[in-house]
């Protein structure tokens, strides 16, 4: 029977699993992306809520030049998030900034324009943009960098191989000349120069110019997609596929926390996710990246999703065909073994009822006689402590009553000299000088006393205590803190703080005060740590 539940077991695990194993960093990374996917709606819904609020900003605004800072604003919520969307309020700072005059903000209007252009694959309506508007660009970083992208951009896409490397030369000197204009602190730098590395297969220079920005460094969220998406690529173009998904999904993440709908991490994860056979992952993030650029209008990012959701579309059809065989496969196996086990439980139970009845009694009485004997060996113990405690009370209650007669009538004598020289009686009387000494004997014979009924107490109330919280005892001093006279008393039994704070002449706060901060220096639960110190002793 044994043999045939294992096999019902193995049939519906392989029919259920799937699972590719990835090591604990990436796979913590992947439920991370996985948790920000399925709160979706949450952080499109705080997106929503800050366009609502700036576009509130419009009507209230009251020159030209506030108006242009909140479709600015707007211009920045929407971008990478809607290009639509974006080029419109493009549009209406070029609209608001020629009524104003303000030339440097209607380079900033064309700019941002030629920008959202370029993701949307316009490269001619940018150059005609460019030269409608005919400023000095050669010093501008945006400009360079627009130029830049679109070059790039047409060198991939050109069929012609004269053509694509007339594309690559331009491409070549925008870049060049980007890179000049910016400061070294500028993370665009950062950007431009691991391209170039990249273009030249130089993938370990930019793991070792980026891995140590990136542990020095704290980037901005909207940053951090790239900057992964960029080390990602570089793990890739190596051969490090595990750190190359590692990091896409960082990408993936930081881009959809902006959130932000025009990348390529998410779709570059799904085509690794498939390439190592995690279909139904790799068929959530690549329908997820055809939905975001769907969304966002981005005609490039559409083309790129497009390429590979095919692939991974059928894949996934496949996958949960195969899966669905599986599983009516080890259904109806498992439907063959619950009636071939009803049978044979039917028999079993019919014979194991005498030995149920027997094994029941047998363990009731085992149960009963072990109950007895914990019983009789706790009172064993009982009785032997308290024997231990009262015998060494006793001789300690003797000596210090013959200390304390002592004591006394070294007082007397005191006070007689007093008289006999003439001092006041009064401020002898009142000098707290013998009191405070008689409580330090008092405490003395207490803590030398307990320590001797309890030797190891100090060693194990430390397994108790966290690391940096243990106690520090020299042994040979035999003293005991205020501290650990309250839990000595809590240990013989003395748990009320008022009677602990009279005994130790202390208030009841400062009782309470050190009952507390000894519960939670504690490892174990803070409720249970004065019974664990109740134990103390009893342990063989």
């Amino acid at each position: 029977m044994k043999h045939l539940c294992l096999i019902s077991c193995i049939l519906i695990l392989c029919g259920c699993s799937g699972r590719v194993r990835y090591s604990s960093e990436v796979e913590t990374a992947l439920k991370s992306l996985d948790l920000v996917i399925s709160n979706k709606e949450m952080i499109e819904g705080q997106k929503e809520n800050r366009i609502l609020k700036l576009r509130a900003g419009v009507s209230s605004a009251v020159s030209d030049i506030e108006r242009y800072g909140v479709y600015n604003d707007l211009f920045n919520e929407y971008f990478q998030y809607n290009i639509d969307s974006t080029i419109s309020y493009a549009y209406r700072k070029i609209e608001l900034a020629e009524f104003s005059g303000n030339e440097e903000l209607v380079r900033d209007a064309v700019l941002d324009l030629a920008d959202r252009y370029a993701m949307s694959g316009l490269y001619d309506a940018i150059l005609s943009l460019f030269e409608e508007y005919d400023y000095q660009w050669l010093e501008e970083a945006r400009y360079l960098s627009i130029l830049n992208t679109v070059y790039s951009n047409l060198s991939k896409s050109s069929n012609d191989h004269v053509l694509s490397m007339k594309y690559i030369r331009k491409k070549d000197e925008y870049q060049q000349k980007l890179l000049s204009t910016l400061k070294d602190d500028d993370i665009g730098r950062i950007f431009i120069q691991t391209d170039i590395l990249l273009e030249n297969n130089k993938a370990q220079e930019v793991l070792d110019l980026l891995l140590p920005w990136v542990a020095s460094n704290d980037p901005a969220l909207e940053d951090q997609g790239v900057i992964y998406y960029t080390m990602a690529r570089a793990y890739s173009m190596i051969g490090d596929n595990e750190n190359a998904v590692l990091w896409y999904a960082k990408s993936a993440r930081s881009d959809l926390l902006v959130p932000k709908y025009e990348y390529r991490s998410l779709y570059e994860l799904a085509r690794c996710l498939y390439e190592k056979n995690d279909i139904e992952r790799a068929y959530t993030y690549i329908t997820r990246s055809v939905q975001d650029a769907v969304r966002s209008n981005a005609q490039l990012h559409k083309q790129f999703s497009y390429e590979i959701l095919p692939v991974i579309s059928s894949s996934y059809d496949k996958f949960v065909s195969q899966k669905n065989k599986a599983i009516v496969s080890a259904l109806l196996v498992s439907c063959f073994l619950l009636f071939f086990l009803v049978i044979l439980s039917v028999f079993l139970i019919r014979e194991r009822n005498r030995v149920l009845i027997a094994e029941r009694q047998t363990k009731e009485s085992n149960r009963m006689l072990q109950e007895l004997t914990d019983q009789l060996q706790k009172n064993v113990n009982i009785l032997q402590e308290t024997n231990q405690v009262k015998d060494m009370y006793l001789g300690r209650y003797l000596n210090m009553c013959s200390e304390y007669i002592d004591g006394l009538e070294k007082y007397r004598t005191s006070l007689r000299k007093v008289i006999k020289d003439g001092e006041d009686v009064m401020t002898a009387l009142k000098s707290k000088e013998f009191m405070e000494k008689a409580l330090n004997d008092f405490y003395n014979q207490f803590d030398a006393t307990f320590l001797d009924l309890f030797p190891d107490f100090i060693s194990q109330l430390n397994e108790l205590l966290q690391e940096d919280k243990k106690v520090s005892y020299h042994s040979k001093e035999r003293l005991l803190t205020t501290e650990l006279r309250v839990l000595a008393l809590i240990r013989l039994g003395v748990d009320d703080s008022v009677k602990i704070a009279s005994f130790l002449r202390r208030s009841v706060s400062t009782v309470y005060n050190y009952r507390v901060k000894m519960r939670n220096a504690s490892v174990c639960d803070r409720e249970d740590f004065e019974n664990r110190i109740m134990d103390i002793g009893t342990r063989q």
